[in-house]
């Protein structure tokens, strides 16, 4: 678990993995020298921890491969302070990693919770690795992973503030990893108006534009096509329901996806999927 002053909500996450009742359990804290009121609740359930590491890191990655190194279970996966495990998550995963010995990557459905209150279920999408090099569809906190798949692909990549995870899958899917999904929803995931997941538009431009360029499909070309659609037409509310922009920026626009689909398909263009980070950027409701 990474940790960095997430307060009190830190508790709901800790306790919705001690309500699992997993026998063979290896919990680990990596928390940045917190100064709020997680440090007493990081006491508070010291003993249900078989780490706790208190060192300033370098980024949540950097926390989370600091805690990886001292763990020795089977199966990996990291659950951030915001988030929680739903009832009985770790014994389905358990049940289909030992009914399946030939795959290596697990992945849930997930319960998205936003900070007006609206929630939905995403669920595990059977094709994820033919569309990780374009878009994340997959839920982090409801990933699951062999070891012997963390130690062949090597520690997060610490130069990513938020897509690390994705680099990860992209990694996985690279090496040949094996993954099988399921229906049941195991974690719960919560977009407030503060956590950088929630409010980081720009950044994650900036970031999806380098996995995409590494990992993607046309020798990595796809990624200046999305950095053009999301700074040309994006920002200036061409993709907007209704559209923002002005009347000659949407002929234009017009224009231009005729010729990219002409170009490369309608299935590359339209996985484009920027916009979320468009209206963070705008400081505009996102969800």
């Amino acid at each position: 678990m990474p940790n960095y002053n997430s307060g009190e909500l830190l508790e709901r996450a800790i306790v919705s993995i001690l309500d699992q009742h997993y026998p063979n359990l290896q919990l680990i804290m990596s928390d940045s020298a917190s100064t709020d009121a997680s440090r007493h609740i990081i006491d508070k359930y010291r003993d249900y921890f078989s780490v706790v590491l208190r060192e300033k890191d370098k980024g949540q990655a950097d926390g989370i491969n600091r805690g990886f190194r001292h763990a020795d279970g089977d199966i990996y996966y990291w659950l951030c302070a915001d988030d929680e495990l739903m009832p009985g998550a770790l014994r389905c995963v358990a049940d289909i990693f030992a009914g399946n010995p030939e795959i290596d990557v697990v992945i849930g459905g997930c319960e998205r919770v936003f900070a007006d209150g609206k929630r939905y279920i995403t669920r595990a999408d059977p094709d994820a690795w033919k569309k990780i090099g374009m878009i994340n569809v997959i839920e982090q906190p409801s990933t699951f992973w062999r070891s012997s798949l963390h130690h062949k692909l090597g520690e997060l990549a610490t130069h990513f503030h938020l897509s690390f995870d994705w680099d990860l899958w992209c990694r996985m899917r690279d090496s040949g990893a094996r993954m099988k999904t399921t229906e049941v929803v195991l974690s719960r995931y919560y977009f407030s108006e503060t956590n950088k997941s929630g409010n980081a538009g720009r950044m994650f431009a900036r970031e999806a534009f380098q996995i995409i360029r590494r990992y993607g499909p046309l020798n990595g070309m796809l990624a200046h096509i999305y950095r053009m659609l999301y700074h040309c037409f994006d920002l200036k509310g061409c993709y907007d329901r209704p559209p923002t922009c002005t009347r000659m920026r949407s002929y234009l626009f017009v224009l231009v996806l005729g010729a990219l689909r002409m170009c490369f398909g309608e299935r590359l263009i339209y996985t484009y999927n920027w916009h979320f980070a468009c209206l963070q950027e705008r400081n505009l409701p996102w969800w």
